[in-house]
Parts: C-alpha cells; sequence; structure tokens
C-alpha cells in the first residue's frame, strides 16, 4: 500500500498513463501532494499550484463554489476559456466516507469518460488509504508536537515517548525547533507538510507555527524552514520570519521554544543578523547561535524588557528623530569608536559628535558614563522603538 509520497507519486502517474491526463493530488486544504508530468496540457490554475505547492485563495473559493467538499463521487469542473481555465475532472479522496484531499485530472476535450474513472476505483482506494493514514499520524503527531513545547515537564516526557515509540522522533538525540510567522502580524495558516522531510514534524502553535528536526537530520533547519517559508510568501507578501533554536533534548522542548521565538522576535524587527540573510528578501532567518545579547528575549517578552530597562530618559530617546536613533545605534554598536561610526554612516566625525552631543541634551543620558551607554544599548536592542 502507499504510505509516502514516493509511492503516491507512482499511483499518481499510473492514473495520467491510464486516463492520459495529467494529474495532481492534493489534500484537503488543497495543498499539492504529488503530481504526474505536464507535457502540452496545462492551464495557468494548474501552473500556479504547482510552482506554489498550493491552490491559490482565488481558486480554492472557485472550486469550493463547485461543491468539491460535498462531493462523494467524481465531479465534473467546466473549463472557461476566457478566464484561461481547462475542463477538469474532481475525485474526492475518500476513506470511510471521510474526504482526505482531491485528485485533478485535466481533461481540456471532455474525452475522458466517468466510467473510465469508476474501472479506477482500486487506484483511488489505495490513495485514500494512504491518505487517511498520513491524516490520522498528523493528529497524533501535532497534539505531541504542542506538549512537547509545553510547559508541563511531565507532558514533555510522555511526549517524547509517544512521539519515539511511533518513529515520529529517533530514539535518542536532540532536537532543533523551528519557529515561523508572517512579517505584520496575523495567523500564519497551515503548513503544507508535505514539503517536509518524513522525519519533521509540524504543529500550529497560536498565529505561528513550529517545526522539530533531528538535530542527526540530513536537512539542516535553516534550510527546511526557509523553504516553508518561502511557500508561505504568496499568502504573505510582506514576508515570513523564521527562528531556529539551538540543539535541545525533546524533554526540554520548551527551551528550544523559547531559544526560536527569540530569534523569531528578531527576525521580525529585521534587525541585521550576525550572519548573511537569504537572499530571497521575504524570508527572514536567525538562529539562535548568532543572536549574542538578544538571547535575553528568551527569558522575556518586550512587554517585560520595557518595564525592565526604559525610564524616563529612555523614554525621550525613543521619541527623538529618526537620524538621531540611527546614529546613537550605530555608535554604540561600534563600540563608541567615532571613526568607525562616521564611515559607517558616512557623515563627518564633527557632524557625529554633534549629533551625540543633541542626544544626550534631548535626553539626559550620559554616552561617555559606562553605565548610560549599556542601559541605552540595551533598550534600543532588545525592544527597539
Amino acid at each position: 500500500m502507499a504510505n509516502g509520497p514516493e509511492q503516491l507519486q507512482e499511483l499518481i502517474d499510473t492514473l495520467a498513463l491510464a486516463t492520459g491526463s495529467p494529474v495532481t493530488l492534493e489534500d484537503r486544504e488543497l495543498n499539492l501532494v504529488v503530481s504526474s508530468g505536464h507535457e502540452d496540457v496545462i492551464d495557468e490554475v494548474r501552473r500556479a499550484s504547482i510552482l506554489r505547492r498550493r491552490s491559490t485563495a482565488d481558486v480554492q473559493g472557485l472550486f469550493a463554489a463547485f461543491g468539491i467538499a460535498r462531493a462523494t463521487e467524481p465531479l465534473r469542473i467546466p473549463g472557461d476559456p476566457g478566464a484561461g481555465r481547462l475542463s477538469r475532472w474532481c475525485v474526492p479522496v475518500r476513506w470511510r466516507q471521510v474526504t482526505y484531499g482531491y485528485l485533478w485530472l485535466l481533461d481540456p476535450d471532455e474525452t475522458v469518460p466517468g466510467d473510465l474513472l469508476g474501472e479506477l476505483h482500486e487506484v483511488f482506494g489505495q490513495i485514500a488509504a494512504a491518505m487517511a493514514l498520513r491524516s490520522r499520524a498528523a493528529e497524533r503527531t501535532t497534539w505531541a508536537v504542542g506538549e512537547l513545547l509545553s510547559a508541563d515537564a511531565g507532558a514533555r516526557v510522555r511526549a517524547t515517548e509517544e512521539l519515539r515509540s511511533h518513529g515520529a522522533l529517533p530514539p535518542t538525540g536532540t532536537v532543533v525547533v523551528v519557529a515561523l510567522a508572517p512579517q505584520g502580524g496575523g495567523p500564519l495558516g497551515p503548513v503544507n507538510s508535505w514539503l517536509l522531510p518524513g522525519t519533521v514534524l509540524a504543529a500550529p502553535m497560536g498565529q505561528r507555527a513550529a517545526l522539530i528536526v533531528p538535530n542527526t537530520d540530513r536537512h539542516t533547519p535553516a534550510a527546511v524552514g526557509t523553504r516553508v517559508a518561502r511557500s508561505l510568501v504568496s499568502q504573505h507578501p510582506a514576508g515570513v520570519a523564521v527562528g531556529i533554536s539551538g540543539p535541545v533534548d525533546p524533554t526540554t522542548g520548551d527551551l528550544g521554544w523559547r531559544q526560536a521565538d527569540a530569534a523569531l522576535r528578531v527576525a521580525l524587527t529585521h534587525q541585521p543578523p550576525t550572519t548573511p540573510a537569504p537572499a530571497d528578501s521575504a524570508v527572514v532567518v536567525r538562529e539562535w547561535g548568532g543572536l549574542g545579547v538578544r538571547r535575553l528575549l528568551a527569558l522575556a517578552g518586550p512587554g517585560v524588557i520595557t518595564a525592565t530597562l526604559v525610564d524616563e530618559r529612555i523614554r525621550r530617546l525613543y521619541g527623538v528623530d529618526a537620524d538621531l536613533l540611527v546614529t546613537v545605534r550605530t555608535y554604540l554598536d561600534q563600540a563608541g569608536s567615532a571613526q568607525r561610526t562616521a564611515a559607517v554612516l558616512t557623515i563627518h566625525r564633527q557632524t557625529l559628535y554633534q549629533r551625540l552631543r543633541r542626544i544626550e541634551e534631548l535626553t539626559g543620558l550620559d554616552l561617555s558614563d559606562g553605565s548610560d551607554r549599556l542601559l541605552t544599548h540595551l533598550a534600543l536592542t532588545l525592544d527597539p522603538p
């Protein structure tokens, strides 16, 4: 029986050969699972689905209007030449009266008869059984991942034991936690689990998402997180942020989540990375190991940090002109070196001194005092305005 993408691919190719139609398989959230080859028969709907690994919201709404969610038998979706959409069959992937996904067969000339689809019921059944098995396994692991990242030590131990007993985690070793969130706020939306290596677990965490990557995996956490983030960019044009923890024992998964969350918060502020950013500017990745003092974000949220660090002088600092803020932050990042700061900002050193004096006059801070400089640097780094 098919039990993974490779076996499902074989079944989809079998359907394509038997019907003479290009075929795709999507799960019930319309994430692309596998696709047959497409030579000359393709339309923009199918092309976008393959490229994005997911149907767009408009396409989902369009097909929903044809009643695919209620369908129990193959349903013909008419083409629309004006919209560049070809006619196709939608075959609900159902196992024990539950729909787990959809098969889509492009049939522009309507030459694939319904009787032929009926003859292929055994292949459809194998696909449905595999999708049902995968869905049920995902439900178990999603619950367990939430427990693994919780603050309850007993729940973490039980979740680790359960995941290992089902082979979802290696019997020994550490894991890395990856957190994802959209730039600009709001819910991230579902992660296409079919993009993940079989050893990687995923679960929603509020409006964010978490991935659990075994530290022995041949797929690096950064590569996995970046791939998932890029698949979500079409839904979040402002971009997607990724935070990556250090290696942790699964029974201390809450520590990994705090580390990943701290890295994610830095990614969401677009603060300069300590390592090169991915070429795709819509995806910002930060790793726990490169956070430096920003690791303190794992101990408390911005509100707590603000209450701890910010006094009246810092509040006045937050209200100064943007150029002055950039100047003082750069000056402190350059360890108080006027020469390096002036070079980074491409200004004359006298201009720098004038700006620093102006900042002191407006705020009451003394930038020649070590304590004031540390306070200012921490405030601008950990909770920037």
